[in-house]
């Protein structure tokens, strides 16, 4: 189960800017409603078939960005969660539409892109060694199942057979 949809892509950033993206040639012919249209699978008559074909190519683009992100998240949360997590927490969504942007973006980075993407490897990471969790889902209050058993840590012996010479 993916992690965000590229529907969920395009209504979380400007279509324009995904299309723009995706389409890097010129004349640029993916418009965002085409690529809104093409992902959520709706009709396309009255588009010229060239921008169709273009769009379509554009949302395995997309697609492939999506699933770089999926995998990217898997890597970290899998030491710590069973995947597949369903319900999907939203927070994962959300991270999932900001490295996929961030894999569009690949040879134009803006800052803001780039900060953001460090910033999601970072909580990531900090997901990976338990110190943030995801949470509960906020519509079914579902948590999400983790892989970690339960562990035991003391600070050590406080009485033994060896410090209690002579009292015995």
């Amino acid at each position: 189960m993916p992690y965000a949809t590229a529907t969920e892509l395009l209504t979380r950033f400007d279509a324009t800017e995904i299309s723009q993206r995706v389409d890097r040639g010129v004349p640029r012919l993916v418009t965002a409603a085409l690529m809104i249209a093409v992902a959520a699978g709706t009709s396309l008559v009255g588009y010229p078939a060239d921008a169709v074909a273009r769009a379509q190519a554009g949302l395995v683009v997309v697609q492939r960005a999506l699933q770089d992100a999926d995998d990217t998240i898997n890597g970290y949360i899998s030491a710590r969660y069973t995947l597949p997590i369903a319900p999907v927490p939203a927070v994962l969504q959300r991270v999932a539409c900001e490295l996929a942007r961030f894999y569009l973006y690949d040879d134009q980075v803006t800052d803001l892109i780039k900060d953001r993407h460090a910033a999601n490897i970072k909580w990531l990471e900090s997901v990976s060694k338990g110190v943030v969790s995801l949470g509960a889902d906020a519509a079914s209050g579902v948590q999400p199942v983790s892989s970690a058993g339960a562990e035991l840590v003391t600070g050590g012996k406080v009485w033994g057979r060896e410090s209690s010479r002579g009292f015995i």
